[in-house]
């Protein structure tokens, strides 16, 4: 059985010390420890982890979260948040990028094992829901006495209206009585990106984003961005400042 690979994204030496330590401990490999994006890209393009330990306050114009997003949209590696942020607004952008645990410094280094060892256990253990969806290629959703399919490639975006999800596409809008959460397991993840909690849009139907009065535009419709998918939504764009 080949060792477990852990990379730390951690810029400040005391706890990258302390991380290197846990994970040593533990027996497994300690692929790198990066202060910053860039260094951490290049580790993982160098040695891929099969594990992040991941703070959010790092020396580079991106933070961890909006590395862990630009990591999610190429690769699924199971990310521990470790980090001093207790703010709830931080806490929510994090959750968007599907962290398997979020860890407040200064932590207990039991508590660092139990999430890691609990994180490499779920991610051996369990499907991988992604790669399942991207075998669908359409919905058939109910239409009174008929079901009508609805191609995944002509969705542009998703609006829920109390417990009525709307999709849309460029010639209908199809009702669903499903939640937005529930729904979102079914769509490619790396194609859409929520942008409000009663909005998930096609990232390639984005028209225009408006930073100023925090709305973005699909097909015509102006649609309003949530204060705390802001950073997530940027982050997985292609986009040149």
């Amino acid at each position: 059985m080949s060792t477990i690979k852990i990379l730390a994204v951690e810029d400040d030496p005391i706890y990258a010390e302390s991380l290197d330590f846990v994970v040593q401990e533990l027996g497994y490999e300690l692929t790198g420890i990066a202060d910053n994006a860039t260094d951490a890209l290049r580790l993982l393009e160098e040695n891929p982890p099969d594990l992040i330990l991941m703070d959010i306050e790092i020396h580079d114009t991106l933070t961890g979260i909006e590395l862990a997003a630009r990591i999610n949209r190429n690769q699924r590696i199971p990310i521990i948040y470790v980090t001093a942020f207790k703010d709830k607004d931080i806490f929510q952008q994090a959750k968007l990028t599907g962290p398997v645990a979020y860890i407040i410094k200064p932590y207990d280094p039991v508590s660092l094992q139990s999430a890691i060892e609990l994180a490499l256990f779920s991610a051996s253990d369990q499907p991988k829901p992604a790669q399942e969806v991207l075998t669908v290629d359409a919905f058939f959703i109910r239409d009174n006495t008929r079901l009508v399919k609805v191609k995944l490639d002509e969705i542009l975006m998703v609006e829920v209206d109390e417990k009525y999800c709307f999709i849309v596409t460029g010639r209908k809008r199809h009702i669903i009585n499903m939640r937005l959460k529930d729904l979102q397991e079914k769509l490619p993840r790396d194609e859409f990106v929520q942008v409000h909690r009663s909005f998930l849009v096609r990232k390639s139907a984005i028209d225009e984003i408006n930073t100023g009065d925090q709305t973005l535009r699909v097909a015509e419709k102006t649609i309003p961005i949530g204060k705390t998918y802001k950073d997530h939504l940027l982050a997985t764009l292609n986009y040149l400042s």
